[in-house]
């Protein structure tokens, strides 16, 4: 996706887009990964990751099912200055697609 100078890409596993495109639930395992790229520049990356109880510690207000978030500067460290709340928040308006945004994107992707 292009919005002025900013680029992403996203990724998963095959599995992940198995699963969807089957009407099954997104795999407990399973990362997706966006790159952010700014002006030509790799700027940041953000994960979020889904394991068997993660999200427990959330209330229920907050919680987006069993996924965990993470924000990473170019160099691979932990941005620890990160609004992860704001990854919860944008997430919650897919609940009915696993909290995934990509989720249609996902349908549609031709794995042949």
């Amino acid at each position: 996706m292009v919005r002025g100078n900013i680029k992403e890409e996203i990724y998963t596993s095959l599995e992940a887009i198995e699963a969807v495109k089957n009407g099954e639930e997104i795999p407990k395992g399973t990362v997706i990964t966006l790159v952010d790229y700014r002006d030509g520049e790799l700027f940041r990356y953000v994960v979020m990751e889904k394991r068997t109880g993660w999200g427990e510690q959330y209330p229920a207000d907050q919680r987006n099912g069993e996924w965990e978030y993470q924000e990473f500067h170019a160099d691979g460290s932990v941005n620890e200055e990160a609004d992860l709340g704001s990854c919860f928040s944008c997430h919650a308006s897919q609940e009915g697609q696993d909290f995934v945004q990509t989720f249609d994107d996902m349908k549609k992707y031709d794995l042949d």
